[in-house]
């Protein structure tokens, strides 16, 4: 087994590929896209179960999708910025299957 060590900031795996790492710092909320932590949230109920692997920067748990499913972080790179009559909005691309 070989351990390997990065500087800078932590990155996390999005998949089985050990080289398709993204530094967290880019991934936000697809919900309200908001930057996001590599923590679970606090006071996250057993009952509910598995604890989720990211949160807001508060601690609190991703925004929920319109079923209730606590989603994963995106990269921010995928969201769309749109001026509204109600002030600009973020979007997740569409691809990805979210949106806000």
């Amino acid at each position: 087994m070989t351990a390997i060590f990065l500087s800078g900031p932590p990155v996390v795996d999005l998949g089985d590929d050990p080289v398709d790492l993204v530094d967290v710092t880019d991934l936000v909320c697809p919900g309200c896209a908001g930057p996001v932590v590599d923590a679970p949230p606090s006071d996250w109920p057993a009952r509910a179960g598995r604890c989720p692997d990211f949160s807001h920067l508060d601690g609190s748990v991703l925004c929920p999708d319109s079923w209730g499913r606590v989603p994963d972080p995106v990269e921010a790179a995928s969201l769309r910025y749109g001026l509204t009559d109600a002030g600009a909005v973020a979007a997740v691309d569409e691809a990805r299957g979210w949106s806000a």
